[in-house]
């Protein structure tokens, strides 16, 4: 995988886009906020031993928000698949994709997270490598037929070779990451999409390598 060519191509197709890349990862963060605010509001104590303390008011309502914000955010990925293919976006794609594709998202990511889990329990390395392999699951079950579990397959079988290329393309934006602070997190206005697209295309090459449909 040419990891140059992803990431300049990348470059081009957010120029112009930054907006139509940036308002749903905002607004989807924005509802978060307030439905927590509302219904799992979290409290700050300093302890004896000058600790901070973070409490959840509800528990349940936060895990629930935040499931439901986790389902937004796999959708968002339908919407950037079409993105990188068409040249444009469509806020339907989010909502149909949650619409048709809710359950097996949920599916996808709970058995994600068990077995990235059991794996970091282990060790450390373990669990990186669990989750290189199964990083291409969410694509997968909203850009394909596929269910939760045929996704997680599909994305450790597709992933064979590429994890160490993959782990190595993450890193290459590290430095933009570490510039983020210095300007205020303004930076993330144009790192957000730009990551997104990029990995979003190397998905689409990966996927395209192995002829999947």
């Amino acid at each position: 995988m040419n990891r140059k060519e992803i990431k300049e191509l990348a470059k081009s197709k957010i120029k112009g886009n930054l907006w139509d890349l940036l308002w749903p990862i905002l607004l989807i963060g924005a509802i978060e906020g307030v439905l927590t605010s509302i219904f799992a509001p979290t409290t700050y104590n300093v302890s004896d031993l000058g600790q901070i303390q973070i409490t959840t008011s509800n528990q349940p309502a936060a895990i629930i928000i935040g499931l439901i914000a986790g389902i937004a955010m796999v959708a968002y990925k339908k919407y950037l698949i079409n993105f990188v293919r068409n040249g444009k976006v469509e806020s339907n794609d989010m909502i149909n994709c949650i619409k048709e594709k809710w359950l097996q998202i949920v599916i996808t990511e709970l058995l994600m997270g068990i077995i990235i889990g059991i794996a970091s329990i282990l060790l450390v390395i373990p669990g990186i490598i669990a989750a290189l392999g199964l990083s291409m699951a969410t694509y997968l079950v909203v850009d394909t037929e596929l269910s939760g579990v045929d996704s997680l397959k599909k994305s450790w079988e597709i992933m064979k070779g590429y994890k160490l290329d993959y782990f190595v393309f993450d890193l290459s934006f590290i430095g933009w990451a570490l510039l983020t602070p210095f300007t205020l997190g303004l930076l993330l206005i144009w790192l957000a999409p730009y990551m997104s697209v990029a990995d979003t295309i190397y998905y689409d090459k990966l996927k395209e390598k192995h002829n999947i449909k």
